[in-house]
Formats: C-alpha cells, sequence, structure tokens
C-alpha cells in the first residue's frame, strides 16, 4: 500500500545512515536486551508492521527496498548473483542521495548484494566481518554522507537454533553492542537521520517460504532533523522503503 504520510525535506541533513539487520523479526526487538536499539525506537518512531516480497528472501528483498520496485518490476525474481555477473540497472535510492548532495557508501556482508552496487554508490565494500567498521569510518570523511549498512549474523542463527530463540536474541544484542560506537558517532554530529530495518524474518529454523512469520519487518526511524513521529506504528511494504526515505532526504535548497 503506498504511504502517504507527508515528510519534509531537510536541506541541513548531515549524515544518513540505514541499517538492515539481514533475518530481523519485529518481535526481537521487544524481546532482546538491545539498548542502543531500543533508544532508537523510544526516541524515534518505528514500526513492526512490514511486509517483505514475495519470496521473502535476501537480495530479491533488498532490491526492493533499494529500487521500490517488485521483483517483477525491477527484474530480480531470484535469489543469487556472482560477482562479473550484470548489476543492477534500476534507479536505487543511491542515486537519490547523490543527486541531494551526498557521498554514498555501501557496506554489506553478503557477497550476493554485491549485485547492488552501481555508479551512484562512491565507497562499497562486501566484508562479513567488518561492515560495521567500514562504514564509520567512510562517516570520517569530509562531507555529508548517506551510508547503507547490512549486517549479517541472524540469518546464520535463526536457521541453526530458531528465530526468537534465546541464541538468536544474543546474536541480536551482540549485534546491538557492536553498533554502539557507531550509533554514538552519528548521534554527537547534528543534522542525522538513523533508518533501522531488515529483509524478512523466520518461523522455527525456516525462513523464505509462504508462512506469515517470514514476511515480517521492522521499521525504526531516528533524527535529531527530520519530523519522524508521523510513522509511528505505519504499516508498509519492503518496496515502499524508497518512497518512505527520498522525501526525508531531499535538499530543498537544490
Amino acid at each position: 500500500m503506498p504511504i502517504s504520510i507527508k515528510t519534509a525535506g531537510a536541506e541541513n541533513l548531515e549524515n544518513v545512515l540505514v541499517i538492515s539487520i539481514d533475518a530481523l523479526h519485529p518481535d526481537a526487538l521487544r524481546q532482546s536486551k538491545s539498548p542502543h536499539l531500543q533508544m532508537l525506537m523510544r526516541d524515534g518512531a518505528f514500526s513492526l508492521n512490514g511486509r517483505s516480497t514475495h519470496p521473502p528472501k535476501t537480495l530479491i528483498a533488498h532490491t526492493a527496498m533499494l529500487t521500490g520496485m517488485s521483483p517483477e518490476e525491477s527484474g530480480k525474481v531470484d535469489n543469487d548473483w556472482w560477482p562479473g555477473e550484470t548489476t543492477v540497472q534500476k534507479r536505487t535510492i543511491f542515486d537519490s542521495a547523490r543527486e541531494h548532495g551526498f557521498k554514498t557508501g555501501y557496506f554489506y556482508s553478503k557477497e550476493k548484494l554485491g549485485y547492488l552496487v552501481s555508479s551512484a554508490i562512491d565507497v562499497h565494500e562486501w566484508s562479513r566481518a567488518s561492515a560495521i567498521d567500514s562504514a564509520e569510518e567512510f562517516l570520517k570523511l569530509p562531507g555529508r554522507h548517506f551510508v547503507f549498512l547490512h549486517i549479517s549474523g541472524l540469518d546464520e542463527v535463526g536457521p541453526k537454533f530458531g528465530w526468537l530463540s534465546p541464541q538468536y536474541l544474543e546474536e541480536l544484542s551482540y549485534i546491538d553492542e557492536y553498533l554502539d560506537t557507531l550509533v554514538r558517532s552519528i548521534k554527537s554530529q547534528k543534522n542525522h537521520l538513523i533508518v533501522v530495518t531488515s529483509d524478512h524474518a523466520g518461523h522455527a529454523k525456516v525462513h523464505g517460504t509462504d508462512h506469515p512469520e517470514d514476511y515480517k519487518l521492522p521499521l525504526v526511524l531516528y533524527s535529531d532533523t527530520v519530523p519522524v513521529k508521523d510513522f509511528q506504528d505505519i504499516y508498509f511494504s519492503i518496496i515502499d522503503f524508497k518512497e518512505i526515505i527520498e522525501p526525508l532526504i531531499k535538499d530543498t535548497s537544490l
């Protein structure tokens, strides 16, 4: 369903950080010990009412997230990509960020997400272990920054121990702790927007199926500049993500 909330552009927005925590079930944000993520929820706005693509799988969902298109519209209907193959040919949210004066960074922990690398991205890196650190270093560069950070971990623990299992919640607590320095760094600077979401969830030890739990998504928005409270508890599709974020990063001086 299209998002109809009216949003105002922020010409002074300096840092935008979008975090996609792979395989994050929305209910985990309430159940785990994740004080930094919960602070963003408490002091910003959040919804646990999102829906992923069909099927709800990593590359298909992230392509929909960044292009604002269904898998059928974007042409990405499979969940595989290998280096050397064709990358995304559609316009993505990185194009919008570049047009509004941001340096763009893309840091991801699954090689297949290299499919989404395009000429609109200034710096990109695939790293299973140091994507968070690389994003933090990128944000230290001069200028305005738009960063998309993809984090793995739950996508391994969920299939092994179960979604929302003690081990799954412990992994989310670890991710939350690792994000502490990055979030603090953003918050220490004025005019920021932090967004947290995911690509899909799961149930039992399974994901990517027609089960309703597999489609669930969270959305968290926190900013000292952009009004976000209207997004509290909205119903949204992952295809809406681009439509949600673009007005928030629009530079009204351009």
